[in-house]
């Protein structure tokens, strides 16, 4: 079975601890495209990823390691608060070229197991199936790596149909790694309905580059708290 050497392409030199970007993402459905403007900002400590959208809508997304997220509305002055291990930077990208996961892209933290391991046309291709009583309910998650980067990550459902499926491309130079700076997304709603979504970095900055005003950003004390139904009922 062939292995992944990943432990020569972690950072070794210059050590990243912050970084931002500036991120546009255009979705199309149905003939018909959105595009959303936002700043990314990522703190390798405590994961902290702040998304702060600038259009159409203004509101500021925050998450971290633990998986607790802040959705602050500027113009209500609404906050939606939820916790789980879904919503934790831990599932980001960030976070997977960072702590040097590349090999699983989180999917261990998600609670899937590797099965299988195979080389074609000189990429890497990885199947990693849930394990144990995982709640994931997907059948399988398969990963492409090329040149030691992962270029495409699917899942498929119960009857091994595609439900998602995301391809890295752009890569650029980060400190001593490379990320993608375009990742194009499908989601597939049946066999021939389905989601694109397009996002492309830009205006890379790193550590002291980087502006803190969004990363150390305080919600309101008096922002009207909102907590979706599910998140209630889990915490009774």
């Amino acid at each position: 079975m062939a292995t992944l050497a990943f432990s020569g392409h972690k950072m070794q030199q210059q050590k990243i601890d912050k970084i931002s970007l500036d991120l546009i993402s255009k979705t199309l459905y149905q003939g018909k495209s959105v595009s959303l403007k936002s700043e990314v900002y990522y703190k390798s400590v405590g994961g902290t990823m702040v998304t702060y959208f600038t259009s159409p809508q203004e509101k500021i997304v925050i998450t971290n390691g633990n998986g607790e997220y802040k959705d602050y509305d500027f113009k209500n002055n609404a906050v939606t608060l939820m916790q789980g291990v879904d919503l934790s930077s831990k599932n980001s990208l960030f976070y997977s070229f960072f702590s040097g996961s590349l090999s699983d892209m989180g999917l261990k933290g998600l609670g899937y197991r590797l099965s299988d391991t195979r080389i074609e046309q000189k990429m890497v291709i990885t199947t990693w199936v849930p394990q144990g009583e995982s709640t994931v309910k997907t059948k399988r998650a398969e990963i492409v790596h090329e040149n030691y980067l992962p270029i495409y990550m699917a899942f498929y459902d119960m009857n091994n149909q595609p439900m998602h499926k995301s391809f890295y491309s752009n890569f650029q130079q980060v400190g001593t790694i490379k990320m993608p700076f375009t990742i194009t997304e499908f989601e597939y709603l049946s066999a021939k309905d389905s989601i694109i979504t397009k996002r492309t970095y830009s205006n890379l900055k790193t550590n002291a580059q980087v502006d803190d005003s969004y990363l150390n950003y305080k919600i309101p004390a008096n922002a009207k708290v909102i907590r979706p139904l599910e998140q209630n009922l889990n915490t009774k």
